[in-house]
């Protein structure tokens, strides 16, 4: 598609038109055997029905096609070319490198959107400003938003209906893994190394943080907040296989020993600030939780070493760690 040539001020070389649209060359390309030149796209259309050059019918392929001479550029550099909205009162004159960004912003173009005064502030083609009913658009508007929404929604349903199905399938290869463990000391060698590794990836895709507040401490949460630990480490991609190890011991029955009560917590106070803590998000109940995994830990003594990792709730005095 090139320039329309009654735009053109002045003469213009025949060599400089392109014969598939007869108007003005547009991003010249040209056949290296005739050196027929054709704008971009209309010899790209052409050779998906012919791979013949449209002038002498010679062989041509796409691949074949070279960029247009420098002497063909200069010459089409020199052209000067009008608005095509002169007729509604656009008196600029342009070389064809600047025309096409010229008409998206033409003040004179009747297609170029205008925000609406009248209270809706939509954007509307300036030409369809006086049939513009702000009520009836808006209408439209919020119809095309509300079936996009179900679309959406519907998309939505179905993707997290595989995902739980794919969920389930990836538990029960985990529960046959877990059963090979303990019957083969070398599957369950492999398998604790890639629990180990699984574990290390996931918690580095987690914020430190730091505790300000031990005092705030849950240590007997209940049941609504065990399975929002559930929901978090899920929605954090938690490997699936550790999911219940670590939701399972966000109560302090099932923490290490210096932890199981609060006169132990107490001995232990001065060593609670030793651990590296990590965020855990989308714990949305007002209140913060942060998990404590074997890896980040071996430093701690063995009374205080978490296992595979565990979950503690805090109602406040929990911040993001500054590194």
């Amino acid at each position: 598609m090139g320039f329309d040539i009654a735009l053109i001020i002045g003469r213009t070389d025949e060599e400089l038109i392109c014969p598939i649209c007869t108007d003005i060359l547009e991003s010249p390309v040209q056949s290296p055997l005739c050196e027929h030149a054709y704008c971009r796209e209309c010899i790209g259309k052409w050779i998906k029905e012919k791979n013949n050059c449209p002038v002498d019918r010679s062989d041509l392929f796409h691949s074949q096609l070279v960029p247009a001479s420098r002497l063909m550029r200069n010459m089409l550099g020199r052209l000067k070319i009008k608005c095509c909205y002169f007729e509604n009162g656009c008196a600029e004159v342009l070389e064809l490198e600047d025309f096409r960004s010229h008409l998206a912003s033409c003040d004179h173009n009747p297609k170029m959107d205008i925000r609406c005064t009248k209270g809706c502030g939509m954007k509307v083609p300036k030409d369809e400003m006086p049939r513009h009913n702000c009520v009836v658009n808006l209408r439209e508007l919020v119809t095309k938003q509300r079936d996009e929404v179900i679309r959406i929604k519907e998309a939505l349903a179905s993707q997290h209906q595989r995902i739980s199905y794919h969920r389930r399938e990836l538990e029960l290869v985990q529960h046959y893994i877990t059963g090979l463990r303990y019957t083969n000391s070398v599957v369950g060698n492999i398998g604790d190394q890639l629990e180990r590794f699984s574990l290390m990836q996931w918690g580095n895709n987690l914020r430190l943080a730091h505790i300000t507040n031990w005092g705030s401490l849950i240590s007997t949460p209940d049941i609504f907040l065990h399975m929002r630990i559930r929901d978090g480490l899920g929605a954090s991609s938690c490997p699936l296989n550790l999911i219940n190890k670590i939701a399972d011991r966000c109560h302090e029955e099932r923490w290490p020993e210096g932890l199981l009560n609060l006169n132990t917590r107490r001995e232990n106070h001065h060593r609670l600030m030793l651990y590296v803590t990590r965020i855990l998000p989308i714990f949305m109940t007002g209140k913060s939780c942060v998990v404590m995994l074997g890896c980040d830990n071996t430093h701690m003594p063995e009374n205080l070493r978490p296992g595979v990792g565990m979950a503690m709730i805090f109602d406040d005095g929990v911040v993001e760690a500054l590194l």
